[in-house]
């Protein structure tokens, strides 16, 4: 069962990738979620912005694989609070190292999506500029909660580590909590 921590994370994340706000996650919300990132980013190379949104796109065939239950191309709220409950109970029976796996794929297309160099490191103004595609404004303090060991960039394993978090943990002081900026009080349950 998930926790309230949980839930208002899992209502919150639900809000954030609904992008045109019409009540389902589907694809058009990943490849307007491209172009903003690619306008945060200021990503101009017409390639360079085709393999961006490629990257973007893989995120949703994976989500919509996982999410979407009856195949219609939209992931509905009930959809996605079945689909973190379900995640939520094989974790904890320790029986499903899929559902682990498939955490890890997701933290790794993310992590691609973010650092836009290629440089295997992802730099403060590269992750305030992915919050700034989602439109949450965020500060350098969300960054350094998710800079573990304070070296100045986030690593594919700390980003999984946070995706993680994000997804699993109901104890408020998780730094994962802020993977997508500050968790506001009010959020609409799931």
């Amino acid at each position: 069962m998930l926790g309230d921590l949980q839930r208002r994370k899992a209502a919150y994340y639900f809000d954030l990738i609904d992008e045109d706000d019409n009540g389902v996650i589907e694809a058009a919300d990943f490849r307007e979620r491209a172009d903003r990132l690619a306008e945060s980013l200021d990503v101009s190379d017409g390639e360079e912005r085709a393999q961006l949104r490629r990257r973007v796109m893989q995120w949703w065939q994976h989500l919509s694989t996982l999410a979407d239950e009856n195949d219609d191309g939209q992931i509905t709220r009930e959809e996605w609070r079945m689909y973190w409950a379900r995640f939520k109970v094989a974790v904890s029976m320790g029986s499903d190292r899929q559902s682990i796996s498939n955490l890890q794929k997701a933290a790794r297309y993310t992590f691609r999506a973010i650092d836009r160099t290629g440089s295997g490191r992802i730099t403060e103004e590269e992750f305030l500029n992915w919050l700034a595609a989602w439109d949450v404004e965020a500060d350098e303090a969300v960054f350094r909660r998710l800079d573990r060991d304070d070296d100045g960039y986030l690593t594919e394993a700390d980003l999984a580590e946070a995706t993680t978090e994000f997804y699993l943990s109901n104890d408020p002081s998780a730094p994962g909590n802020v993977l997508y900026g500050e968790l506001p009080e009010e959020v609409e349950q799931l």
